[in-house]
């Protein structure tokens, strides 16, 4: 008989090896064998990456084939990263060096040690896949397929820290923000429906109702904002002394959807119950989607229960969250002595903590990504001072508050295919602009630009047009839209339609593809899809034309157009500029196309058109403000005679006029209530507002500046030059500015007027003040009021549909504006406009320019800044100067011409100053008075002394004195001229100069 052989049944196979990732990387999330469940051991629980991670799955295959185990060391591509001990070891053993590889990621998989002398059941450890020798595969003879989920959005390509770094991540985390904000934007509040059926007796019969109503929205800028939905029920009984009994049913619910359909929401929420029974739902897509509703709390307050809850769900498995609330039973209070209440009083109030969060799947901002192309060395290596940064910011604010995030992982890829991919997932494009050479991101967004940064052309402009009208007949209207499923790890899909365009082709369905291999969910792949549609179904116009207008040199692509061809269309259409080809000579050809409004809905899995609104669109609030009028107004309103006659009557006399800007289109005038603040007295109907054009400055202004721009230009380009303008609010404590329009720069948008006119100063002004271009003839209330008194002013818009309630007013002081002197103008400092230094040795020479109330109500109207004019009968002027801690240091009255010398001597050093001028008459001050703070600074020291025998004597200013102590026992040769001292002593012989302040 021959020897048994040893039968194999099968293998195990372990192996060392290094799996290169590429540049530097900031975390590994998880890694994928087979596509068996992602397995995360190289993150610790606060998310921190770990340098390395155990994984035990040797059963992960199944029973025959295995799995795998060992460990896996990580290496996150640092500059710095040491080479690992055993890759070392290994390396040398051949001879060979060995390499940390910076700025390599990669990961090294190598075997595992365990102590199998605990292991229950004496399964010999020769029977377990683990090896110190290496890494454990499985039972087949090759690596099966491998994922990764590798993260990098917080560190660049070469490892620094990302640019823009707090929106450069999509997805980890959004908190509702503001605590006064009880959801996130996108969230929609649905009514809430309140049925209430009850029991009573009421001494003879038990009688049984039943009602429902719908409640409305709470109002978000009340109280009632800390609350989803609040319910009090209650039934009182009265006249009754039968026993307490009180049974019913009572419910309420409310409703939200259009949420992120990724992360966690959690929220508090508080139930003050005064029942005998209540019960509540939370009613989601699936089961699994509530994560729990627990209580957390409760305390008793008097006959009621608080009870607060936390909740946690999860978004991506719930398409709407409805929580309902009911109640029966209640309890009795009495109310007197026969008045019994019965009843619960129910609330449920979600916080501002609300937030949705998903761990560490966060998806990188495009434009981070865009910009990391144009600048890595590995990419276009552009230097970073080539991208407009400012510009840039603002697109990843808008694409990080959008919420659309992507991922992705590529291997070859030119760099101007890469970042068009990009830009078509978020609907954007990357220009350089003509006149700065600078990188540009432009969203398409119905609000990226702002109205004055649309061009405009002229007709006779234009020398030829080229026009055709896309998506006439076969209009796309389906897309069947694919994405990556990060969560199914596959490719997956679905469709979006537009059934009113199916619907007018018969039925028949014009499908086009649309494919976002970045997106990582269905989410944001349904918002931009239904970008894409709703512009692919649209008619638009296209074409090119030819112009020779200067301007239109400077434009760039992407830019929008208003363009008006009678010939097509009426009006004006907004295009935008695709292509700008630069001929010969001066003629510009300009590729162009229809803009087709964005939307910002999103609908699951169908788009339907929002239907036309052919109602009547009911009055909205108007901006508005109110003020007592200067006498040059109140003498266009009544005429000088009158206006005279009435403050030699009553020198307190004034009005109050109003200017307002319209609201919306179907309104053509507002409605201006007064009040005077009498109790049980009526609000009147003062007059009519005619609505003034408005402009908002779209920078910040000084009280020099003449010359700035505005968010709207268009809306004043053809207003007569002179038109004065209401600037700022005049209410309590707050006085506004009247300036003057001069004009406006065609090509620039900078508008330039005159400051401080009429009995105004001017001011500083910050960016999205309001500018009403008012001219002379403004809206008053004629009744004469004194100083003194508090007129409540309010504008209400009117519309074919009725006239707004009255839900508001502001309120205007009267301070006998009209009688008061004009205030000095064009005030210098020693020749300057409010210093902001002033030297401590110098004196102060004031001068001014006079202004005349009585006399300037005819021709131009002067700026602050214009030449004096004739000094108003009886005006004088008075002034003080003071400081915070020593109060008025200075002052003068009685002050009758143009100018005024502080002297040095008033000053203190090194302390800040304030400086008051006005005019006076009749004991009237100016309605305004200039106001200027400056600081006092010391000086360097210039000696002025007397020589004497012994000693130098001098000093400078008069706050200090200088000594100079001379050694009688020196021979020295001194010599003094009035600045300086020289002289010379024996060797070694000392000097000294003693100086005291």
């Amino acid at each position: 008989m021959g020897k048994s052989k040893k039968q194999v049944t099968g293998h195990r196979y372990y192996a060392n090896l290094l799996l290169f990732i590429g540049n530097p990387i900031e975390k590994v999330l998880g890694i994928n064998f087979d596509k068996r469940g992602w397995i995360s051991p190289f993150v610790d629980e606060n998310g921190n990456p770990l340098a390395q991670g155990i994984i035990n799955k040797p059963f992960l295959y199944g029973e025959n084939e295995g799995g795998v185990a060992g460990t896996v060391h990580v290496q996150y591509g640092r500059n710095d990263q040491e080479v690992l001990p055993f890759y070392k070891s290994y390396m040398e053993s051949k001879g060979l060096p060995a390499s940390s590889f910076p700025f390599q990621s990669y990961l090294a998989f190598t075997g595992i040690k365990i102590d199998f002398s605990g292991i229950v059941g004496g399964i010999a450890g020769s029977l377990l896949p683990y090896s110190e020798g290496g890494f454990y595969l499985g039972n087949s003879g090759y690596m099966k397929e491998m994922l990764l989920w590798v993260k990098r959005i917080h560190v660049r390509n070469d490892g620094r820290t990302q640019w823009y770094d707090e929106k450069a991540e999509i997805g980890t985390e959004h908190h509702s923000g503001d605590s006064s904000i009880l959801l996130p934007e996108g969230f929609h509040y649905f009514s809430t429906k309140t049925v209430e059926k009850y029991s009573y007796w009421d001494n003879e019969n038990i009688t049984t109702s039943e009602t429902g109503e719908y409640n409305t929205k709470p109002d978000r800028t009340s109280a009632a904002m800390q609350y989803f939905g609040a319910l009090a029920i209650g039934v009182s009984i009265y006249n009754t002394d039968q026993e307490e009994y009180f049974g019913g049913e009572h419910y309420t619910y409310f409703e939200i959807n259009n949420f992120p359909n990724v992360g966690i929401a959690t929220a508090t929420y508080q139930l003050r119950v005064a029942a005998k029974n209540f019960s509540k739902k939370w009613t989601v897509l699936s089961p699994e989607a509530l994560l729990y509703d627990r209580k957390i709390s409760t305390v008793i307050d008097g006959v009621y229960r608080v009870e607060t809850y936390e909740v946690a769900i999860d978004l991506s498995k719930a398409s709407f969250i409805k929580f309902e609330i009911g109640c029966s039973g209640g309890v009795l209070l009495t109310n007197g002595s026969n008045t019994i209440y019965a009843g619960t009083d129910i609330a449920f109030d979600v916080k501002a903590d609300l937030t949705w969060f998903s761990f560490d799947s966060g998806d990188i901002n495009p434009i981070h990504k865009i910009r990391e192309i144009l600048t890595d060395d590995t990419a276009m290596s552009k230097p970073e001072s080539d991208v407009n940064n400012v510009n840039f910011m603002k697109a990843a604010d808008r694409i990080w508050d959008e919420g659309l995030g992507i991922s992705w992982s590529i291997t070859e890829k030119s760099c101007l295919e890469a970042i068009n991919e990009l830009c078509g997932h978020i609907e954007a494009g990357v220009r350089v602009n003509r006149q700065t050479g600078l990188y540009e991101m432009v969203l398409f967004r119905d609000d990226w630009f702002e109205e004055s940064e649309i061009h405009t052309i002229a007709i006779n402009k234009i020398k030829s047009m080229s026009l055709e009208v896309a998506n006439a007949d076969e209009g796309i209207n389906q897309l069947n839209v694919s994405y990556y499923n990060r969560d199914a790890i596959k490719d997956s899909s679905f469709s979006i339609a537009e059934n009113a365009s199916i619907r007018n082709l018969n039925g028949r369905v014009n499908a086009e593809d649309a494919d976002f291999p970045y997106f990582m969910n269905q989410r944001n792949a349904a918002v931009v899809s239904q970008w894409k549609l709703k512009q692919m179904s649209s008619p638009v116009w296209k074409g090119s034309f030819t112009t020779a207008e200067y301007n239109a040199r400077k434009w760039n692509r992407y830019d929008l157009l208003k363009l008006a061809w009678p010939r097509k269309w009426q009006g004006e259409i907004t295009v935008r500029i695709m292509k700008i080809n630069l001929g010969k000579g001066a003629d510009v050809s300009i590729d162009f196309v229809e803009v087709v409004p964005y939307s910002s809905h999103l609908w699951s899995d169908v788009v339907i058109d929002e239907p036309i609104d052919v109602g009547v669109q009911p009055p909205l609030a108007c901006p508005y403000e109110p003020f007592e009028m200067p006498y040059y107004l109140a003498v266009m309103a009544l005429g000088q005679r009158q206006v005279d006659e009435e403050l030699s009557y009553e020198n307190n006399f004034g009005l109050v006029g109003v200017v307002a800007e319209q609201p919306q289109s179907n309104s053509l005038y507002a409605v201006m209530m007064t009040h005077d603040g009498t109790e049980g007295e009526e609000w009147l109907r003062a007059a009519t507002i005619n609505y003034e054009p408005v402009a908002e400055l779209d920078q910040i202004i000084s009280r020099t500046s003449t010359n700035f721009t505005v968010k709207d230009s268009a809306a004043i380009s053809g207003l007569p030059i002179g038109t004065l303008i209401k600037c700022g609010s005049d209410w309590i404590g707050t006085p506004g500015e009247w300036m003057v329009f001069i004009g406006i720069d065609p090509y620039t948008g900078v508008v330039s007027v005159k400051r401080g006119a009429l009995d105004s100063l001017p001011q500083e002004w910050g960016a999205g003040t309001k500018l009403y271009f008012c001219g002379n003839d403004v809206a008053y209330d004629s009744t004469e009021y004194v100083a003194g008194e508090e007129v409540l002013v309010s504008a209400l818009t009117t519309t074919p549909s009725g006239m707004l309630e009255n839900k508001g007013s502001i309120a205007i002081e009267m301070n006998a504006r009209a009688i008061r002197p004009y205030p000095p103008a064009n005030v210098k400092f020693n020749g300057n406009y409010f210093p902001e230094t002033h030297v401590i040795s110098n004196d102060i020479l004031l001068t001014w320019a006079h202004r005349n109330r009585a006399q300037q109500t005819g021709g131009e109207i002067i700026g602050w800044f214009d030449n004096g004019v004739t000094l108003e009968n009886g005006v004088t002027y008075s002034l003080e100067l003071s400081t915070v801690q020593d109060g008025i240091i200075h002052s003068a009255i009685n002050i009758s011409s143009g100018s005024y010398t502080i002297p040095a001597s008033v000053l203190l050093q090194n302390k800040a100053h304030k400086l008051k001028l006005w005019s006076l008459r009749d004991g009237f001050k100016s309605y305004q008075i200039f106001e200027h703070n400056f600081f006092v600074e010391s000086v360097s020291l210039v000696l002025t002394a007397t020589l004497s025998k012994d000693k130098v004597i001098g000093s400078t200013v008069p706050a200090a004195s200088i000594s100079v102590n001379v050694d009688e026992s020196l021979k020295v040769n001194m010599r003094f001229d009035g600045s300086s001292i020289s002289g010379k002593a024996d060797p070694g012989a000392t000097i000294t100069i003693e100086i005291e302040e």
